[in-house]
């Protein structure tokens, strides 16, 4: 597998993260994270860097988050998306921990209130899940889709409906 496809920003840092949700990696340089990997994902060794005290930073806050113990993350991150993916992905910020919105409210949020579907294909191009909260979003019939599966998704929204 390779860890950089089209669209993503290079990571030349990777540090994995083993929560009882399995194992997630995250991925970057000395200033911004601009990759997670879900536990499905991270197959294989993952390329060595320089060892970014970012990347360090930043897999001690995602070790916290699926703890339960982190509510939002202070390490920086980049993306290389569409501007719709932006958009969208940006929304994501607006999500409270805890709780979650419909793709028909991230449609309407990013001005494109009949492109819920684009909503969800945007989401699934997420760079950075867990950092930008995409398991927040759920469809208006049930939890929805999600890159790490449905029941990763749903063990996440459980994750943080009992750390309220």
């Amino acid at each position: 597998m390779s860890w950089q496809s089209d669209g993503l920003l290079a990571a030349t840092s990777w540090r994995i993260v083993e929560s009882h949700l399995g194992v997630v990696a995250v991925g970057g340089d000395d200033v911004v994270v601009t990759q997670v990997l879900l536990p499905h994902e991270v197959v294989g060794p993952l390329p060595t860097g320089s060892g970014s005290p970012l990347v360090a930073t930043a897999a001690i806050e995602l070790a916290e988050f699926l703890g339960g113990e982190r509510t939002r993350f202070d390490v920086p991150i980049a993306s290389a998306g569409t501007p719709f993916q932006e958009a969208v992905w940006d929304a994501l910020d607006l999500i409270p921990y805890g709780e979650t919105r419909t793709y028909q409210w991230v449609a309407a949020v990013v001005g494109r209130p009949r492109a819920p579907r684009a909503v969800g294909q945007a989401l699934g191009r997420n760079p950075i899940p867990l950092l930008r909260p995409c398991h927040r979003v759920v469809a208006a019939s049930g939890i929805g889709g999600y890159g790490g599966g449905p029941l990763l998704k749903a063990a996440l929204l459980a994750l943080e409906s009992s750390s309220r």
